[in-house]
């Protein structure tokens, strides 16, 4: 006695969702590992830099692999993933190895993130909710009201001396958390375990999975510093500092309305800590 065809479909999706779920927390787990790894390798780079180069390499790699599985984005979409690249030697102002490596790391999981919500469009993030101007003008006031509340309270954390330093080079320099960290370590993510679970997500916990992962991540490689310098409850309470106050909001931009509307509240934070603080370099 056979199953009937839609019930066949039904366990065949929750399977294949289980084993999403499984391999979602699986590479979780080795980035985890490698998070505690990087405790015990001391480089010129620092804790902190250096996990975010592990990272980067991660989404590149898992990018280049989506593409070589499922191919190219259309056209028009290359094109934009291209101008994201380009954008990052604007953000570093130059010509330079992390200006090329940031091209290189967003072009390609712009591209693998573009493919994927092609692929599986019921779920996918949109780049813009809708073109019309309303919509777009709409996306851009809410990144903005979102950037300035939590660029705010980013100063406050900050608990240092304010000095107001307006430059364009601040301006450039916001591009790349904007862009880069929006789409390849935020979005993307997001992307590949919709790759992961074929395409839907039918449960609270898949749900959770997802938000976890376009979440977590990040907001660790901000942290390593602050373990080695403090001690670990004071990394463990940034790490959820962070993930609460920063990347639940931006997630549920990309998620509830779209990912410009998060790179535009990222940027702005940013932008108001590099008037007020300086830059990073």
């Amino acid at each position: 006695m056979s199953l009937p065809n839609n019930l066949k479909a039904t366990l065949t999706g929750t399977i294949q969702n289980r084993r999403g779920m499984a391999m979602i927390w699986l590479l979780f787990a080795s980035f985890l590992l490698l998070f505690l790894i990087n405790f015990g390798v001391k480089t010129n780079l620092g804790y902190t830099q250096m996990m975010w180069l592990v990272l980067s390499a991660c989404v590149t790699i898992l990018s280049i692999l989506i593409l070589v599985k499922i191919g190219l984005p259309e056209k028009n979409q290359v094109i934009i993933s291209f101008v994201f690249g380009l954008l990052m030697f604007l953000a570093y102002q130059g010509v330079s190895f992390t200006a090329f490596k940031t091209f290189l790391v967003t072009f390609f999981c712009s591209l693998a993130s573009f493919r994927i919500f092609e692929k599986y469009n019921d779920y996918s993030l949109n780049f813009l909710r809708s073109t019309t101007l309303r919509s777009a003008v709409g996306s851009v006031i809410i990144g903005l009201v979102f950037g300035l509340v939590l660029g705010v309270i980013n100063l406050f954390l900050a608990q240092e001396t304010l000095v107001l330093q307006f430059s364009l080079s601040a301006i450039l320099a916001a591009l790349s958390p904007a862009i880069y960290e929006e789409i390849a370590l935020r979005a993307f993510i997001y992307a590949f375990c919709l790759y992961l679970l074929k395409g839907t997500i039918t449960s609270k916990a898949e749900g959770f999975t997802c938000y976890w992962m376009m979440i977590v991540p990040h907001a660790m490689i901000h942290t390593p510093d602050q373990f080695v310098q403090y001690d670990f409850v004071s990394g463990l309470i940034s790490i959820i500092l962070l993930s609460l106050l920063f990347g639940l909001p931006f997630a549920l931009l990309q998620k509830k309305r779209d990912i410009t509307s998060a790179m535009i509240a990222h940027g702005v934070v940013v932008l108001i800590r590099f008037i007020f603080l300086g830059l990073p370099y």
